[in-house]
């Protein structure tokens, strides 16, 4: 697992943990939980490429420890501790490709070759692992670990954090599991020792379903469900696996461990560290020692490693025997009936309405972005002038009239409906305009451009949107007479002068865009 804990568990949690306020909790024991006894500090690991330990094994000098899977190089490695868990001697290295996800340590039957577990695979993962890895060392870390590939019936994936080995010499990979059903998996054969050989196939030899307890721990329900390590002791005749609340000790008969594992009933011990994935015994077999993986606590928590005396009472020691106090139906919220799969798929659920919600307001503000500025405010000097529909005011007379667009009124013609002021016809235009006041023959104007009042020859007809005075194609300069229409002409346009997409094609600033001129004087508007 190349985090703490999956995404998946730590979802479980955090809905926990801001849902029970509301009422809408996973249910809680009406007993406090169980506290585990205050362990004894063995030591503290100061050094910062410890912090995602998921495996820990117990020699006479100290401590042999493994990162989970890391995408740091410098914690993939092999790390010795003496006994104040300091660095005792340089790191092992893999040799190339090395590990993917290692998760768990075992110390072989001859307590002298060190077993590496390479099962991590989150179940929250895009791609699941098709094959699964062991590696060996010599316990002493005198050479580099040898590759030995596994794979699970069917190549179906499984996430597994613990690991043991039995008198076969052959590894009882335990998995980890949110329904609370562990399986057992071992190889079909001795395992291959060369790193490009073909995986080895493992057979399922058991499953096992440890005994409810209520103890304390960050992940509440889910974390004493979820297996995360184990340990076998030195003499063989007992092994412990531990979850993040609680370690439970086996009886080995015969060297049977799957045996013990499925048909026994283990003594529970509580445990207080963390987000604990690790565990073994002492070399003397009389105690149990833990340690965190500090991946998902503050920077500035300490790693500390737990001594703890194995408890010799099964769950039902416990207060209230370990399980939660049945609570009356008229007092129970509808979520405490749901099984762990309806709580897993609530959460789905409730994750995507969150993604949709979210969705939605960005939608929002984006189309709110988009809407037009709204209108400026009409100048106070129009209000003396009600009525007119154009802009500016028809009858005020410190300023020319001129022709609408899309409605507007003016002297000089419409463009797409205009209307000259104080009613009469419209000053010519297309689209709207209409006959040139006064006459003229040939001061109509076309799609919208028109003369000046006054009859005669119109000071330059448009053609294709030209203003007043004219202009070819999208309107002239004051003044200036266009192609298409009477007056003087313009001097040849440079090429790149009838390119200029402002300019509505073929002259100088015209309608296309909003901008129009007259009598003189230039106006843009706002289409587009």
């Amino acid at each position: 697992m190349r985090h703490a804990v999956s995404s998946v568990t730590i979802a479980l949690s955090l809905v926990g943990a801001v849902v029970a306020p509301a009422g809408l909790a996973l249910a809680a024991p009406a007993a406090a939980p169980v506290l585990a006894a205050a362990p004894k500090k063995k030591c503290t690991i100061e050094d910062k490429r410890l912090r995602e330990l998921s495996g820990i094994v117990a020699t006479s000098t100290g401590y042999v420890v493994i990162n989970d899977g890391s995408e740091d190089e410098s914690r993939k490695r092999i790390f010795f501790l003496d006994t104040k868990c300091e660095i005792a001697k340089d790191p092992v290295r893999y040799p190339d490709p090395g590990p993917r996800d290692t998760e768990d340590l075992a110390v072989g039957p001859d307590r002298k070759t060190l077993w590496i577990a390479d099962t991590g695979d989150n179940i929250d993962a895009k791609t699941r692992r098709e094959r699964v890895a062991v590696w060996i060392m010599p316990l002493s870390g005198s050479k580099q670990p040898v590759l030995h590939r596994l794979t699970y019936p069917g190549n179906e994936p499984h996430d597994a954090e613990a690991l043991l080995v039995g008198d076969d010499n052959l590894p009882l990979v335990i998995t980890k599991d949110l329904s609370g059903k562990s399986e057992i998996f071992t190889p079909t054969a001795k395992l291959k020792s060369t790193a490009d050989t073909e995986p080895i196939p493992m057979k399922k030899v058991g499953e096992l379903t440890l005994p409810k307890t209520n103890t304390e721990n960050k992940l509440g329900g889910p974390g004493r469900l979820l297996v995360t390590g184990a340990a076998r002791s030195p003499d063989g005749s007992k092994v412990v696996l531990r979850t993040y609340g609680d370690a439970f000790e086996f009886d080995v008969t015969g060297g049977n461990i799957v045996a013990a594992l499925t048909t026994g009933k283990p003594r529970v011990t509580p445990l207080a560290d963390p987000f604990g994935e690790a565990i073994s015994y002492t070399p003397d077999g009389r105690s149990f020692v833990t340690v965190s993986d500090g991946g998902l606590l503050d920077a500035a928590d300490p790693i500390d490693v737990l001594g703890y005396t194995p408890a010799t009472t099964g769950a039902e020691a416990l207060p209230n025997g370990g399980n939660d106090v049945t609570k009356p139906a008229a007092e129970k919220s509808w979520i405490e009936g749901l099984s762990l799969d309806e709580i897993t798929y609530l959460i789905a659920a409730l994750g995507v309405l969150g993604a949709l919600l979210v969705g939605a307001g960005i939608f929002g503000i984006l189309k709110a972005r988009r809407k037009p500025a709204p209108a400026e405010p009409t100048d106070e000097r129009d209000d003396q002038f009600p009525g007119n529909s154009g802009y500016p005011p028809a009858n005020r007379p410190d300023v020319p009239p001129r022709g609408g667009v899309y409605g507007g009124g003016g002297g000089q013609g419409g463009v797409y409906g205009g209307a000259p002021a104080n009613g009469g016809r419209p000053a010519g235009g297309v689209y709207g305009g209409g006959r040139p006041q006064g006459g003229g023959g040939r001061g109509g104007a076309v799609y919208g451009g028109g003369p000046q009042q006054g009859g005669g020859r119109p000071q330059g007809g448009g053609v294709y949107g030209g203003g007043t005075p004219g202009g070819g194609y999208g309107g002239g300069r004051p003044g200036g007479g266009g192609g298409h229409g009477p007056g003087r002409a313009e001097p040849p346009r440079r090429e790149h002068d009838r390119r200029d997409p402002r300019d509505g094609g073929y002259g100088d600033r015209g309608q296309q865009y909003g901008q129009f001129s007259g009598g003189g004087r230039e106006y843009r508007g706002d289409r587009y």
